[in-house]
C-alpha cells in the first residue's frame, strides 16, 4: 500500500480510530500509531497504539526516513490545514478505502481521501484531495465531490451532483440528481436538497433551505 517505513494518523479522537480502524482492517503492518496537537494526550494509549507526538515531532519523523499520513481529522478547515504542512514536511498523505466498502473501478479518489465501512460509490465519481466518504454513504454515478468536503455517515449523493470544497452534506442528508452544493457550505443532518445550494451557508429542512450565512 505504501512504502513508507512508517504510517501514522493525523488526530487521535473518534474520526481517527475510525480511520484507524480502516489500516489495522486492511492489515497495515507498518502502521505505528497517532499524531496530535494536543499535548495533553501524547504518550496515551488509544486502540492499542500511542499517540506519539504533535506535528512538529511528525516533521522531524519525515526527515529521517519516509513517512505516510492517514488524515483522521473530521474538521474539513483543519485537515486541509494539516495536509498542507505534511505536503511541506514530505510526508506521504494516503488515500484509504475500507475493505467493506464498494467503490467502482472508474471512480478517481484523490490522496488523503478516506472511504469507510459500507460506503457505494458508483461509476464515473470524481473525489478530490483529503475528501471524506463516511460509514455508509451511497454516492451515485457521476458525482463530483471536491477537496476536503465531507459527505457525513448515511448521507446519499443523486446521480450528477456536485459537493463543493470544504463543504459537509450531513448526517442522513440526499443532495438529488444534478443539483449542487457550493464551497465552504453545510447542509444539516435529514436535510432534502432539490434546488443549488450556494457558497458559504447553511441550510437544513425538507425541502432544504438557506438559514445563514456560514
Amino acid at each position: 500500500m505504501t512504502k513508507a517505513q512508517k504510517v501514522f494518523v493525523y488526530g487521535a479522537s473518534g474520526h481517527g480510530k475510525v480511520v484507524a480502524d480502516i489500516l489495522l482492517t486492511r492489515g497495515e503492518t507498518h502502521f505505528a500509531g497517532f499524531i496530535d496537537d494536543n499535548e495533553r494526550i501524547r504518550g496515551t494509549i488509544v486502540l492499542g497504539f500511542p499517540v506519539c507526538g504533535n506535528g512538529r515531532w511528525l516533521q522531524q519523523e519525515a526527515a529521517r526516513m519516509p513517512v505516510a499520513v492517514a488524515l483522521g481529522i473530521g474538521d474539513n478547515l483543519v485537515r486541509q490545514r494539516i495536509a498542507e504542512k505534511c505536503d511541506d514536511w514530505g510526508t506521504e498523505l494516503l488515500t484509504l478505502v475500507h475493505p467493506r466498502a464498494s467503490v467502482s473501478a472508474s471512480v478517481q479518489l484523490g490522496p488523503g481521501t478516506v472511504v469507510m465501512a459500507q460506503a457505494a460509490i458508483n461509476p464515473d465519481v470524481r473525489i478530490g484531495r483529503g475528501a471524506i466518504v463516511n460509514t455508509a454513504a451511497s454516492i451515485d454515478h457521476d458525482v463530483k465531490i471536491d477537496d476536503f468536503a465531507h459527505v457525513a455517515p448515511n448521507a446519499a449523493m443523486g446521480g450528477a451532483s456536485r459537493l463543493g470544497t470544504l463543504s459537509q452534506l450531513g448526517i442522513g442528508a440526499v443532495i438529488v440528481h444534478c443539483a449542487s452544493i457550493g464551497a465552504r457550505s453545510v447542509v444539516g443532518a435529514g436535510a432534502v436538497v432539490v434546488n443549488d445550494i450556494p457558497d458559504d451557508v447553511i441550510a437544513f429542512g425538507v425541502p432544504a433551505r438557506i438559514q445563514r450565512r456560514s
